[in-house]
């Protein structure tokens, strides 16, 4: 398999690269995302018929990150209405026509607090992983090549990162011609069957 890195050719890793200069209305501190497997939780409930099944493997994706509002919208003690956060996961498999494939979605966080450390979930479904990597067993740090995420406020991109190196003229998720893309797969907590677990631990998520 030809290399992700070369096909791509990446350059030296520039922090700035990601962050827009829309001004300092909204500040937002983010974190590498982290990716990892989790099985499908095993929940049970009365009056409902007993089923037998395998839980299967997910990709969560946890972004850890900060906000910082002027006074006048509150300060600390403010909150942002929504934020939307676009996830781009570059996988390591490969299309027939030799492209990596490229998982993309976005979410939006309602109700963002100012002043404290938050946390985004994001996750990726068994049935999606495994129809882009044709096997039934999936592996976050094996199967995944990079990961990136832009956030966006008022339609403009304000902070960003990335798992591997970027500049502003090389994002790699950007190159098209390198990627076969799914679309619109990145799914909410809210979406998945984790939905009723770890209380108010991230932040609350809205409908597009």
């Amino acid at each position: 398999m030809k290399s992700f890195l070369l096909a791509l050719t990446f350059v030296a890793f520039a922090m700035p690269a990601l962050q827009a200069q829309t001004g300092p209305a909204v500040k937002v501190d983010v974190k590498v995302p982290k990716a990892s497997n989790i099985q499908t939780p095993q929940i049970q409930a009365t009056n409902t018929p007993t089923r037998n099944w395998r839980p299967k493997e997910w990709l969560e994706i946890e972004t850890d990150l900060s906000l910082k509002l002027p006074t006048n919208a509150g300060g600390r003690n403010g909150s942002l209405a929504s934020m939307t956060i676009n996830y781009f996961i570059g996988m390591n498999a490969q299309n027939k026509e030799g492209k990596f494939q490229l998982l993309k979605g976005s979410i939006i966080y309602a109700d963002v607090p100012a002043g404290e450390r938050c946390h985004a979930l994001a996750f990726v479904s068994p049935s999606t992983l495994r129809r882009v990597l044709e096997k039934d067993n999936f592996t976050a740090s094996s199967d995944i090549k990079a990961i990136a995420i832009e956030v966006v406020v008022d339609g403009a991109v304000v902070a960003g990162e990335s798992t591997i190196p970027v500049t502003a003229s090389n994002k790699w998720w950007e190159k098209a011609d390198a990627f076969a893309v799914s679309e619109s797969v990145v799914l909410s907590r809210m979406e998945t069957p984790f939905s009723v677990l770890w209380g108010d631990y991230d932040l609350p998520t809205k409908s597009k």
